[in-house]
């Protein structure tokens, strides 16, 4: 079983958008996250939708020790820093767990990169609900081009690749 950290509430905000944040706890993976990332989630709908993963213990909230989250604030409060606390709460986590994270921010996938952490998006999600047969092709294609309008920080034509390798599915 892969293990990975979901950060940054930006994968759950999507998948709950598109309706499969549900399909992610079928695939073969330990799906971790911090309470950190739990507090990023003010939209009531998105947190319930989340949350309740944690109530059925399909997913692991992690919290940290008051010295790591005051590292935490010292190193999202240093001079030019852009990466949030919640941020910086999934990096300390997955490095002490040895974990991967699923990400769509490019400032805290370059900072986990360069800290030797293996990193993976909102397509690496998608391709692996087709594989594991979670998600037929036509639909992966129909939400796919959905992510397409709700989400611009992934780029278009990476997702319009994986369209392209889903109608060959076909």
């Amino acid at each position: 079983m892969e293990r990975f950290v979901v950060s940054d509430t930006n994968i759950f905000i999507d998948l709950v958008e598109l309706g499969i944040l549900a399909d992610l706890f079928y695939l073969p993976w330990q799906i971790h996250t911090t309470d950190f990332v739990m507090d990023e989630l003010t939209d009531a709908t998105q947190f319930d939708a989340v949350y309740s993963y944690c109530e059925r213990g399909r997913m692991i909230v992690g919290t940290l020790t008051p010295e790591e989250v005051g590292n935490i604030f010292q190193m999202s409060s240093m001079p030019g820093c852009k990466i949030s606390p919640a941020d910086f709460s999934v990096i300390l986590y997955a490095q002490k767990a040895n974990f991967n994270i699923l990400t769509g921010d490019k400032r805290l996938r370059n900072y986990a990169e360069k800290e030797g952490i293996e990193v993976h998006g909102i397509l690496f999600v998608f391709e692996a609900l087709v594989k594991h047969r979670i998600l037929p092709p036509a639909l992966a294609i129909e939400l796919l081009q959905k992510l397409k309008q709700l989400n611009k920080r992934t780029p278009a034509e990476l997702i319009d690749a994986l369209i392209k390798k889903n109608e060959g599915m076909m």
